[in-house]
């Protein structure tokens, strides 16, 4: 096949799908995060501490976690294209239920909810990608999807800021305006899931019936490939390889948490407004996209997957330590490090995938993808329950952060271990 038309069936591919599901991305972390911002004034109307506030915060993954495989298997079911329609309807009514919260209880509950309803998603758009980019294709595709959910700090920041200063009009405060008004884009945005998304590649109008062909024939050669040499589901995750790279995933995702549920509180601190706050958080999402999309086409470009994980980790983790150390007597470093973390860390998310995927196959890929982030994911209760924790034992964000960014350079300190288990039948692609 020409190379010619392989660039421009997948450019269509690409134009079809990466936008409307990575605005959808954008949306879930939007609705994920924005008690970040919430909390400025929500925490004191509420009369939460730090230490309840980390609970409601990681109540989200509680459900998060036990919801994403079962979320998966009926993806498989039904379908992409109503599944995931479903999910955004969900979970936009439960964010917008956020602003009814009158306590710590009836907040551990909402979030909780939340969780139930976006566990599918990522998962599944993850698995979805699969179905439509061969694997060459796909690092970039997940590169520019993840910066978009990273993109939700940038505009999500100054977006809610504002929406505090509504405190008070018509009777509402402006920590539930933050909830009422960002948790409506994503039942909107259902509404397009029908028009845009299709479940597999035979079904697509919009390709020209040679197109169709190459991508079905392409796909479906990986799948046969990846049939002879993986695992199944059950004993791939079983595997060393797939339990320290599970446990890698496990450490990232404690830095991505630990520090977000926190940002805006930590940058208040330093003695800015709510507006200021809303903007100086942009900095960090927006290196964040940058990281994002360096590593992540470097690694294609490249086809080099283990480096391009191990270094964004320990920059990652390097610059939470910086800015923990910086946060009491230096604010402009803090900000400029929390700015390099989030360049590290954004930068290890879409190149992680291309590890477990490759060795997992397509009998294990909709589970082991569930199970790997669902996994991974309980550190979404267990980093900022620490954080507030020893936040409030010593008085300052300076010992958390550290703790964060000493877990987040652990993770890249496990990927070689990972690698040297691996069978050597396996390709990195």
């Amino acid at each position: 096949m020409p190379m010619d038309l392989e660039a421009a069936v997948m450019r269509k591919v690409a134009w079809r799908l990466v936008p409307f599901l990575s605005l959808g991305y954008l949306i879930n972390a939007l609705d994920r995060f924005n008690i970040s911002i919430a909390a400025l004034h929500m925490n004191k109307a509420l009369g939460l501490s730090a230490t309840a506030y980390g609970l409601g915060a990681g109540a989200f993954f509680w459900s998060y976690v036990l919801f994403q495989v079962p979320a998966n298997m009926i993806l498989t079911r039904i379908g992409a294209r109503r599944w995931i329609a479903i999910l955004m309807v969900f979970w936009g009514l439960c964010s917008a239920g956020a602003a009814l919260v009158t306590d710590a209880t009836s907040f551990v509950i909402v979030r909780f909810l939340l969780g139930i309803a976006e566990a599918g998603f990522f998962p599944g758009v993850a698995f979805f990608m699969t179905r439509w980019f061969p694997s060459r294709h796909r690092g970039r595709a997940m590169g520019v999807f993840y910066a978009f959910g990273a993109a939700a700090g940038v505009i999500g920041g100054p977006i809610s800021a504002h929406l505090l200063t509504l405190d008070g009009w018509l009777g509402v405060a402006g920590w539930q305006w933050v909830f009422l008004v960002e948790g409506l884009p994503a039942v909107v945005l259902a509404a397009l899931c029908p028009l845009l998304l299709r479940d597999h590649p035979s079904e697509a109008d919009w390709l020209a019936p040679e197109e169709r062909g190459w991508l079905e024939r392409t796909l479906e050669t990986e799948r046969a490939e990846a049939g002879g040499r993986h695992l199944s589901f059950a004993r791939a995750i079983a595997t060393p390889t797939i339990v320290i790279l599970t446990l890698v995933y496990t450490l990232i995702a404690f830095g991505v948490y630990g520090k977000a549920f926190f940002l805006p509180l930590m940058i208040k601190g330093l003695g800015y407004s709510d507006l200021g706050v809303g903007y100086i958080i942009m900095l960090p999402a927006l290196t964040g996209i940058v990281g994002m999309i360096v590593f992540s086409r470097s690694s294609d470009r490249t086809g080099e997957r283990v480096w391009h994980l191990i270094v964004p980790c320990l920059i990652g983790g390097a610059g939470i330590v910086l800015a923990g150390l910086s946060l009491g007597s230096h604010p402009l470093v803090a900000i400029a490090a929390f700015c390099l973390s989030s360049f590290g860390i954004s930068g290890a998310l879409p190149v992680f995938w291309n590890l477990p995927t490759a060795f997992l196959g397509a009998a294990a890929a909709a589970g082991g993808i569930a199970f790997i982030n669902s996994v991974g994911n309980i550190s979404g209760y267990i980093a900022p329950q620490l954080v507030g924790l020893v936040r409030d034992g010593t008085g300052s964000y300076e010992a958390p952060m550290v703790m964060v960014g000493v877990v987040v350079v652990l993770s890249g300190l496990l990927v070689p271990l990972a690698m040297r288990r691996r069978p050597a039948k396996v390709a990195l692609t």
